[in-house]
Protein backbone atom coordinates (compact mmCIF):
# COMPACT_ATOMS: atom_id res chain seq x y z
CA UNK A 1 0.00 0.00 0.00
CA UNK A 2 3.07 2.24 0.43
CA UNK A 3 3.47 3.18 -3.37
CA UNK A 4 -0.05 3.04 -4.67
CA UNK A 5 -0.43 7.01 -3.89
CA UNK A 6 2.93 8.06 -5.43
CA UNK A 7 0.90 8.72 -8.95
CA UNK A 8 1.95 12.37 -10.77
CA UNK A 9 -0.96 12.21 -13.05
CA UNK A 10 -3.25 12.04 -10.34
CA UNK A 11 -3.99 15.83 -9.23
CA UNK A 12 -6.57 16.01 -6.41
CA UNK A 13 -8.77 19.55 -6.61
CA UNK A 14 -11.73 19.11 -4.01
CA UNK A 15 -11.40 22.54 -2.95
CA UNK A 16 -14.10 23.51 -6.38
CA UNK A 17 -17.10 21.27 -4.53
CA UNK A 18 -20.13 23.33 -4.25
CA UNK A 19 -21.75 23.37 -0.77
CA UNK A 20 -24.38 20.46 -0.38
CA UNK A 21 -23.81 17.34 0.97
CA UNK A 22 -26.85 14.89 -0.31
CA UNK A 23 -26.48 13.03 -3.70
CA UNK A 24 -30.05 13.44 -3.54
CA UNK A 25 -29.67 16.66 -4.68
CA UNK A 26 -28.62 15.54 -8.05
CA UNK A 27 -31.31 13.34 -8.21
CA UNK A 28 -34.15 15.81 -7.97
CA UNK A 29 -32.20 18.39 -10.04
CA UNK A 30 -32.27 15.87 -12.94
CA UNK A 31 -35.62 14.82 -12.11
CA UNK A 32 -37.32 17.94 -12.14
CA UNK A 33 -35.38 19.10 -15.59
CA UNK A 34 -36.75 15.97 -16.98
CA UNK A 35 -40.27 17.13 -16.26
CA UNK A 36 -39.91 21.26 -16.93
CA UNK A 37 -36.94 22.94 -18.82
CA UNK A 38 -37.94 26.23 -17.85
CA UNK A 39 -35.64 27.32 -14.83
CA UNK A 40 -38.84 28.79 -12.56
CA UNK A 41 -40.88 25.72 -13.14
CA UNK A 42 -37.62 23.05 -12.32
CA UNK A 43 -37.24 25.15 -9.51
CA UNK A 44 -40.92 24.59 -8.28
CA UNK A 45 -40.56 20.97 -8.85
CA UNK A 46 -37.56 20.93 -7.17
CA UNK A 47 -38.86 22.61 -4.36
CA UNK A 48 -41.86 19.66 -4.06
CA UNK A 49 -39.12 16.76 -4.25
CA UNK A 50 -36.85 18.58 -1.80
CA UNK A 51 -39.57 18.16 0.55
CA UNK A 52 -40.40 14.85 -0.38
CA UNK A 53 -36.92 13.60 0.78
CA UNK A 54 -36.45 15.21 3.69
CA UNK A 55 -33.68 17.07 2.53
CA UNK A 56 -31.79 20.09 4.34
CA UNK A 57 -28.78 22.22 3.88
CA UNK A 58 -26.56 20.32 6.70
CA UNK A 59 -25.50 16.75 6.45
CA UNK A 60 -28.75 15.49 8.48
CA UNK A 61 -32.13 14.59 6.64
CA UNK A 62 -35.04 16.31 8.16
CA UNK A 63 -37.26 14.78 10.31
CA UNK A 64 -40.14 16.35 9.25
CA UNK A 65 -41.32 18.36 5.94
CA UNK A 66 -40.35 22.44 5.89
CA UNK A 67 -43.41 24.40 6.78
CA UNK A 68 -45.63 25.37 3.45
CA UNK A 69 -44.83 28.94 3.99
CA UNK A 70 -40.79 29.76 3.94
CA UNK A 71 -38.88 32.33 5.58
CA UNK A 72 -37.06 34.71 3.60
CA UNK A 73 -33.88 33.56 5.30
CA UNK A 74 -34.98 30.08 4.31
CA UNK A 75 -36.23 30.91 0.97
CA UNK A 76 -32.68 32.54 0.44
CA UNK A 77 -30.31 29.16 1.07
CA UNK A 78 -33.04 27.38 -0.61
CA UNK A 79 -32.32 29.55 -3.78
CA UNK A 80 -28.56 29.18 -3.16
CA UNK A 81 -28.41 25.22 -2.58
CA UNK A 82 -30.81 25.31 -5.82
CA UNK A 83 -28.04 26.98 -7.68
CA UNK A 84 -25.12 25.54 -6.21
CA UNK A 85 -26.73 21.62 -7.49
CA UNK A 86 -27.52 23.38 -11.28
CA UNK A 87 -23.90 24.61 -11.23
CA UNK A 88 -21.88 20.90 -9.89
CA UNK A 89 -24.42 19.51 -12.44
CA UNK A 90 -23.38 21.19 -15.48
CA UNK A 91 -19.81 20.72 -14.69
CA UNK A 92 -20.59 17.14 -14.37
CA UNK A 93 -21.78 17.10 -18.14
CA UNK A 94 -25.35 16.45 -16.39
CA UNK A 95 -27.37 19.09 -17.51
CA UNK A 96 -27.24 22.03 -20.24
CA UNK A 97 -28.40 25.26 -21.10
CA UNK A 98 -28.43 24.27 -24.40
CA UNK A 99 -31.42 22.79 -26.44
CA UNK A 100 -30.66 19.22 -28.47
CA UNK A 101 -29.49 21.55 -31.79
CA UNK A 102 -26.97 23.04 -29.30
CA UNK A 103 -28.34 26.94 -29.51
CA UNK A 104 -27.66 28.56 -26.63
CA UNK A 105 -31.09 29.55 -25.34
CA UNK A 106 -32.13 33.11 -24.72
CA UNK A 107 -30.92 33.46 -21.38
CA UNK A 108 -34.12 35.76 -20.00
CA UNK A 109 -35.43 32.15 -20.96
CA UNK A 110 -33.79 30.49 -18.12
CA UNK A 111 -34.02 26.46 -20.12
CA UNK A 112 -32.12 23.77 -18.70
CA UNK A 113 -32.01 20.20 -20.97
CA UNK A 114 -30.51 16.84 -19.67
CA UNK A 115 -27.46 15.68 -21.48
CA UNK A 116 -27.46 12.23 -22.22
CA UNK A 117 -25.03 11.89 -19.27
CA UNK A 118 -28.36 13.29 -17.22
CA UNK A 119 -30.81 11.06 -18.99
CA UNK A 120 -28.30 7.59 -17.86
CA UNK A 121 -27.79 9.25 -13.95
CA UNK A 122 -31.91 8.66 -13.86
CA UNK A 123 -31.99 5.51 -15.39
CA UNK A 124 -29.66 4.24 -13.05
CA UNK A 125 -31.54 5.79 -9.70
CA UNK A 126 -34.24 3.34 -11.30
CA UNK A 127 -31.91 0.70 -10.54
CA UNK A 128 -31.61 1.35 -7.26
CA UNK A 129 -30.40 4.79 -4.86
CA UNK A 130 -26.72 2.50 -4.63
CA UNK A 131 -26.13 2.08 -8.42
CA UNK A 132 -27.21 6.12 -8.71
CA UNK A 133 -24.54 7.29 -6.19
CA UNK A 134 -21.53 5.03 -7.50
CA UNK A 135 -22.65 6.53 -10.67
CA UNK A 136 -22.53 9.94 -9.51
CA UNK A 137 -19.14 8.83 -7.95
CA UNK A 138 -17.33 8.74 -11.21
CA UNK A 139 -18.76 11.83 -12.15
CA UNK A 140 -17.03 13.25 -9.08
CA UNK A 141 -13.66 11.63 -9.21
CA UNK A 142 -13.37 12.11 -12.99
CA UNK A 143 -13.37 15.95 -11.97
CA UNK A 144 -11.45 15.81 -8.58
CA UNK A 145 -9.87 12.76 -7.18
CA UNK A 146 -11.12 13.73 -3.95
CA UNK A 147 -12.05 10.47 -3.14
CA UNK A 148 -8.56 9.27 -4.19
CA UNK A 149 -7.39 12.62 -1.74
CA UNK A 150 -9.25 10.94 1.62
CA UNK A 151 -8.09 7.41 1.17
CA UNK A 152 -4.50 8.91 0.50
CA UNK A 153 -5.27 10.71 4.14
CA UNK A 154 -6.35 7.38 5.91
CA UNK A 155 -3.71 5.06 4.59
CA UNK A 156 -0.19 7.08 3.78
CA UNK A 157 0.23 8.30 7.36
CA UNK A 158 1.44 5.36 9.31
CA UNK A 159 1.22 7.18 12.66
CA UNK A 160 -2.45 6.32 12.26
CA UNK A 161 -4.09 3.11 13.30
CA UNK A 162 -6.01 1.83 10.56
CA UNK A 163 -6.87 4.77 9.16
CA UNK A 164 -9.13 5.98 11.55
CA UNK A 165 -9.01 9.34 11.58
CA UNK A 166 -10.94 11.19 15.40
CA UNK A 167 -12.25 14.45 15.89
CA UNK A 168 -12.68 14.98 19.75
CA UNK A 169 -15.43 17.29 20.60
CA UNK A 170 -15.84 17.78 24.24
CA UNK A 171 -18.74 20.24 26.07
CA UNK A 172 -17.99 22.01 29.06
CA UNK A 173 -20.47 18.69 30.72
CA UNK A 174 -18.31 16.43 29.02
CA UNK A 175 -15.04 17.34 31.29
CA UNK A 176 -17.24 18.66 34.18
CA UNK A 177 -18.04 22.39 33.74
CA UNK A 178 -21.44 23.27 34.57
CA UNK A 179 -22.57 26.47 32.35
CA UNK A 180 -23.27 27.84 36.05
CA UNK A 181 -19.58 27.66 37.37
CA UNK A 182 -18.37 29.78 34.20
CA UNK A 183 -18.40 32.92 35.93
CA UNK A 184 -14.24 34.24 35.94
CA UNK A 185 -11.64 34.21 33.17
CA UNK A 186 -10.23 31.46 35.27
CA UNK A 187 -12.99 29.00 34.80
CA UNK A 188 -12.03 29.41 30.97
CA UNK A 189 -8.78 28.66 31.79
CA UNK A 190 -9.04 25.71 33.81
CA UNK A 191 -12.01 24.58 31.23
CA UNK A 192 -8.94 24.84 28.39
CA UNK A 193 -6.13 23.27 30.25
CA UNK A 194 -8.82 20.24 30.78
CA UNK A 195 -9.45 20.40 27.62
CA UNK A 196 -6.08 20.19 25.81
CA UNK A 197 -4.77 17.12 28.46
CA UNK A 198 -7.87 15.10 27.16
CA UNK A 199 -6.94 16.23 23.72
CA UNK A 200 -3.51 15.17 24.24
CA UNK A 201 -4.84 12.19 25.71
CA UNK A 202 -6.82 10.79 22.20
CA UNK A 203 -4.39 11.48 19.93
CA UNK A 204 -2.20 9.20 22.24
CA UNK A 205 -4.77 6.79 22.62
CA UNK A 206 -6.53 6.38 19.00
CA UNK A 207 -3.09 7.65 16.98
CA UNK A 208 0.86 5.83 16.98
CA UNK A 209 1.61 9.71 17.97
CA UNK A 210 3.38 9.12 21.61
CA UNK A 211 5.08 11.94 22.02
CA UNK A 212 2.63 15.01 22.03
CA UNK A 213 2.21 18.64 23.19
CA UNK A 214 -0.44 20.53 22.32
CA UNK A 215 0.32 23.67 24.75
CA UNK A 216 1.71 26.03 22.48
CA UNK A 217 -1.51 25.76 20.40
CA UNK A 218 -3.44 26.03 23.73
CA UNK A 219 -1.85 29.63 24.34
CA UNK A 220 -2.74 30.75 20.72
CA UNK A 221 -6.48 29.56 21.73
CA UNK A 222 -6.63 31.79 24.63
CA UNK A 223 -4.38 34.59 23.07
CA UNK A 224 -7.19 34.66 20.27
CA UNK A 225 -10.02 34.08 22.00
CA UNK A 226 -8.70 37.43 24.61
CA UNK A 227 -7.91 38.88 21.25
CA UNK A 228 -11.66 38.85 20.12
CA UNK A 229 -12.68 40.06 23.31
CA UNK A 230 -14.57 36.85 24.14
CA UNK A 231 -12.80 36.69 27.28
CA UNK A 232 -10.38 39.28 29.43
CA UNK A 233 -6.94 39.64 30.63
CA UNK A 234 -7.35 39.31 34.74
CA UNK A 235 -8.07 35.55 35.69
CA UNK A 236 -9.76 37.19 38.38
CA UNK A 237 -12.16 38.59 36.49
CA UNK A 238 -16.58 37.70 35.40
CA UNK A 239 -17.22 36.16 32.57
CA UNK A 240 -20.00 37.12 30.71
CA UNK A 241 -22.11 33.96 30.73
CA UNK A 242 -23.94 35.39 27.74
CA UNK A 243 -20.44 34.70 25.49
CA UNK A 244 -20.50 31.13 27.25
CA UNK A 245 -21.43 29.22 23.90
CA UNK A 246 -20.11 31.69 21.50
CA UNK A 247 -16.16 30.94 23.68
CA UNK A 248 -16.82 26.65 23.40
CA UNK A 249 -17.66 27.58 19.91
CA UNK A 250 -14.44 28.63 19.15
CA UNK A 251 -12.56 25.77 21.08
CA UNK A 252 -14.83 23.44 19.38
CA UNK A 253 -13.65 25.21 15.62
CA UNK A 254 -9.94 25.97 16.85
CA UNK A 255 -9.33 21.85 17.49
CA UNK A 256 -11.56 20.47 14.74
CA UNK A 257 -9.53 22.67 12.31
CA UNK A 258 -6.15 21.69 13.99
CA UNK A 259 -6.30 18.20 13.81
CA UNK A 260 -7.47 18.23 10.28
CA UNK A 261 -4.61 20.09 9.19
CA UNK A 262 -2.28 19.53 11.66
CA UNK A 263 -3.19 15.99 12.77
CA UNK A 264 -3.72 15.04 9.39
CA UNK A 265 -2.36 17.51 7.24
CA UNK A 266 -5.51 18.15 4.79
CA UNK A 267 -4.76 21.50 3.23
CA UNK A 268 -8.28 22.26 2.35
CA UNK A 269 -11.03 24.21 4.92
CA UNK A 270 -13.05 21.97 7.31
CA UNK A 271 -16.13 22.22 4.84
CA UNK A 272 -14.76 20.87 1.97
CA UNK A 273 -13.11 18.28 3.78
CA UNK A 274 -17.29 17.62 5.42
CA UNK A 275 -18.90 17.71 2.23
CA UNK A 276 -17.03 14.83 0.11
CA UNK A 277 -16.66 12.54 3.55
CA UNK A 278 -20.30 12.93 3.94
CA UNK A 279 -20.56 11.50 -0.49
CA UNK A 280 -18.27 9.41 0.16
CA UNK A 281 -20.04 7.54 2.84
CA UNK A 282 -22.97 7.66 0.59
CA UNK A 283 -20.59 5.64 -1.83
CA UNK A 284 -19.12 3.14 0.20
CA UNK A 285 -16.17 4.81 0.17
CA UNK A 286 -16.01 6.25 3.92
CA UNK A 287 -17.52 5.54 7.15
CA UNK A 288 -18.22 8.82 9.21
CA UNK A 289 -20.23 9.19 12.74
CA UNK A 290 -20.37 11.38 15.43
CA UNK A 291 -22.29 8.61 17.66
CA UNK A 292 -19.90 6.35 17.93
CA UNK A 293 -20.49 4.74 21.69
CA UNK A 294 -18.07 5.98 24.17
CA UNK A 295 -16.60 8.22 22.09
CA UNK A 296 -17.07 12.07 22.46
CA UNK A 297 -16.92 13.54 18.78
CA UNK A 298 -16.60 12.04 14.96
CA UNK A 299 -14.44 9.43 13.66
CA UNK A 300 -13.68 8.67 10.12
CA UNK A 301 -12.39 5.39 8.43
CA UNK A 302 -12.08 3.87 4.75
CA UNK A 303 -14.74 0.86 3.94
CA UNK A 304 -12.66 1.29 0.49
CA UNK A 305 -8.98 0.18 -1.07
CA UNK A 306 -7.09 1.96 -3.85
CA UNK A 307 -5.00 -1.20 -6.14
CA UNK A 308 -4.34 -2.55 -9.38
CA UNK A 309 -6.22 -5.87 -8.74
CA UNK A 310 -8.61 -7.72 -6.02
CA UNK A 311 -9.05 -11.24 -6.21
CA UNK A 312 -11.23 -11.20 -3.07
CA UNK A 313 -14.79 -11.23 -4.61
CA UNK A 314 -15.95 -8.81 -0.99
CA UNK A 315 -14.85 -5.95 -2.92
CA UNK A 316 -16.63 -4.48 -5.54
CA UNK A 317 -14.34 -2.11 -8.75
CA UNK A 318 -16.33 1.23 -8.74
CA UNK A 319 -13.45 3.50 -10.09
CA UNK A 320 -10.36 2.92 -12.31
CA UNK A 321 -8.12 5.65 -12.29
CA UNK A 322 -5.61 6.15 -15.74
CA UNK A 323 -2.65 4.24 -13.88
CA UNK A 324 -4.69 1.17 -13.97
CA UNK A 325 -5.39 1.00 -10.33
CA UNK A 326 -8.53 1.07 -9.29
CA UNK A 327 -11.16 2.00 -6.17
CA UNK A 328 -12.87 -0.89 -4.62
CA UNK A 329 -15.80 -0.32 -1.70
CA UNK A 330 -15.83 -2.92 0.79
CA UNK A 331 -18.78 -4.80 -0.42
CA UNK A 332 -19.31 -8.94 1.39
CA UNK A 333 -20.62 -11.44 -0.80
CA UNK A 334 -23.50 -12.53 1.11
CA UNK A 335 -22.21 -16.17 1.22
CA UNK A 336 -22.05 -18.92 4.43
CA UNK A 337 -18.98 -17.17 5.75
CA UNK A 338 -20.00 -13.66 5.89
CA UNK A 339 -22.89 -14.43 6.84
CA UNK A 340 -21.08 -16.14 9.83
CA UNK A 341 -18.68 -13.72 9.95
CA UNK A 342 -21.83 -10.85 10.32
CA UNK A 343 -24.26 -12.74 12.64
CA UNK A 344 -21.20 -13.66 15.43
CA UNK A 345 -20.29 -9.87 15.32
CA UNK A 346 -23.19 -8.62 15.54
CA UNK A 347 -23.96 -11.10 18.61
CA UNK A 348 -20.25 -10.33 20.14
CA UNK A 349 -20.89 -6.64 19.80
CA UNK A 350 -23.82 -6.94 21.71
CA UNK A 351 -22.74 -8.65 23.88
CA UNK A 352 -19.89 -6.39 24.68
CA UNK A 353 -22.44 -3.33 25.21
CA UNK A 354 -25.13 -5.42 27.03
CA UNK A 355 -22.25 -5.84 29.33
CA UNK A 356 -20.94 -2.34 29.88
CA UNK A 357 -24.72 -0.52 29.62
CA UNK A 358 -25.79 -3.37 31.84
CA UNK A 359 -29.40 -3.39 30.35
CA UNK A 360 -30.56 -6.53 27.76
CA UNK A 361 -32.22 -3.47 25.89
CA UNK A 362 -29.01 -2.14 23.00
CA UNK A 363 -29.95 0.69 20.48
CA UNK A 364 -29.50 -0.95 17.10
CA UNK A 365 -27.70 2.09 15.89
CA UNK A 366 -24.72 1.97 19.04
CA UNK A 367 -25.06 -1.95 17.66
CA UNK A 368 -24.72 -0.74 13.86
CA UNK A 369 -21.76 1.62 14.75
CA UNK A 370 -19.81 -1.04 16.23
CA UNK A 371 -20.04 -3.66 13.95
CA UNK A 372 -19.35 -1.47 10.96
CA UNK A 373 -15.99 0.01 12.54
CA UNK A 374 -15.03 -4.08 13.49
CA UNK A 375 -16.07 -5.23 10.03
CA UNK A 376 -15.19 -2.16 8.15
CA UNK A 377 -18.33 -2.03 5.88
CA UNK A 378 -20.49 0.88 4.42
CA UNK A 379 -23.36 1.98 6.51
CA UNK A 380 -25.59 0.32 3.57
CA UNK A 381 -23.96 -3.04 3.93
CA UNK A 382 -24.88 -3.11 7.62
CA UNK A 383 -28.58 -2.60 6.76
CA UNK A 384 -28.60 -4.77 3.80
CA UNK A 385 -26.97 -7.41 6.09
CA UNK A 386 -29.29 -7.60 9.17
CA UNK A 387 -32.46 -7.69 6.63
CA UNK A 388 -30.96 -10.96 5.06
CA UNK A 389 -30.15 -12.02 8.95
CA UNK A 390 -33.56 -11.50 10.16
CA UNK A 391 -34.99 -13.03 6.94
CA UNK A 392 -33.08 -16.20 7.58
CA UNK A 393 -33.66 -16.78 11.17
Amino acid sequence: MEDIFKKEMITPNPNFVKKFYFLDYFYILLKSVKMHSDENEILEEFKILKKKYLLGESKYKRLTADDEKLTKKQLAKFAYTFQQVISESIDYNLITRKNANSKIIDSEKKSIFLTPSGESALQEYEKGKLSFNLFMLKKMEEKHFSFYQLLKLCYEDNTLKNGLLIFPIYSGLKLDFDKSTFTTNQHVFDYSKALMKRLEEDIRKYTKKQIVSLQEEEGKLISKLKFDKLIGENPCESFNTEKYNSVLSHFRKYWLNYFLKNIYNYNYSFDVFNIWVERAKQAGVLYSTEFFPDFSGRIVYPTSIITKNVKNGDFMKVFEYSDSESLYVHKPLWDDNNQTEFVKTLLDEYYILQKTRKTHFINLLDLKERVCFKLRIPSFVFDDSLEYSMLIS
